[in-house]
């Protein structure tokens, strides 16, 4: 995992430096990954405006720069690495003055890392970065939501995922729920408001158990009848706590809709890994069966009775 951090700290110094030359020899490889896994270097020179030479010279500035890497057997070929991937994403984020700068991270974790960062107003919002595919390609080839014929590589999994988790926080922040509020996404990055507080799992004592749990299942009944959709993978892993008692649910790019066949297993999941959390951290019992059934309890139904 620690490869993660000292990679992309490294980039933010070399970022500042690359070439728009540069820029479009990473972005034509990028588009190559869905015909080669290493682009053949004839290939790449067809697809770029620039002297056959300049391109040359350009891939092998890169591959030093450890943006791309370079395979030569039965020819000679040139594939986008996972630091040159973080490059176009935080390249556009630049240009398009979403943020300026990029801090420590807020923690990483097998298929995410989280970044403190500053946008254009120099306020400080979260930037998270994708892994899907590297550490969990079985795993993601099993979810439904996320298969297709265009997904030819770990960077088209980390992008599907980030634009279904961007699409999630969307409609659960119209919702009122309490989760990050999502400002952009660039391929497999996504931009969102600063989480404050302390991971849930790193809570050894609460006073307030109790009032926690419930606001967390409020938040997950709020998404199943307000969002029409389940977290899919909710766990003391993926909630804050603030000093104000407050929580914060993120982690959504496993998100379901209703409608998707597994969606009742998947929220009983969701509240089973909570009240055994609860149960084992802080004494607390729940029944999973009777907060499965106080969630998905119809909200106008005590209306309608009165």
């Amino acid at each position: 995992m620690q490869v993660h951090v000292i990679d992309v700290h490294r980039l933010v110094k070399i970022l500042p430096e690359l070439q728009p030359e540069e820029i479009q020899v990473l972005q034509t490889l990028e588009e190559m990954t869905h015909r080669f896994k290493y682009a053949p270097v004839e290939e790449i020179k067809s697809r770029i405006a620039i002297d056959g030479e300049e391109v040359l010279f350009l891939l092998s500035k890169l591959n030093k720069k450890g943006l791309v890497q370079r395979k030569k057997e039965r020819y000679l070929g040139y594939l986008i690495s996972q630091v040159g991937y973080d490059a176009l994403a935080l390249y556009d984020l630049a240009q398009k003055d979403v943020i300026i700068s990029l801090g420590q991270p807020y923690g990483v974790g097998k298929e995410s890392t989280v970044y403190r960062a500053l946008d254009v107003g120099n306020q400080e919002v979260a930037v998270k970065f994708l892994r899907w595919g590297r550490t969990s390609f079985r795993r993601v080839r099993r979810l439904r939501t996320l298969k297709g014929k265009s997904l030819h590589s770990w960077m088209d999994f980390s992008q599907r995922a980030a634009t279904r988790e961007f699409a999630a926080l969307k409609i659960l922040e119209n919702a009122g729920g309490k989760v990050p509020r999502p400002i952009a996404v660039n391929r497999h990055v996504i931009v969102m408001s600063s989480i404050s507080g302390v991971l849930l799992l790193n809570i050894s004592e609460l006073n307030n158990a109790q009032d926690i749990l419930d606001q967390i299942i409020q938040q997950v009944r709020l998404a199943y009848h307000k969002a029409e959709l389940i977290h899919g993978d909710l766990s003391e892993y993926n909630i804050f706590v603030n000093e104000n008692n407050e929580i914060t649910l993120f982690d959504w790019p496993q998100w379901q809709p209703l409608t998707h066949p597994n969606a009742l297993w998947l929220l009983r999941r969701d509240l089973r890994n909570i009240t055994t959390f609860f149960r084992r951290r802080f004494r607390i019992i729940s029944d999973v069966e009777k907060t499965l059934a106080r969630v998905i309890a119809n909200p106008n139904e005590k209306k309608r009775n009165d």
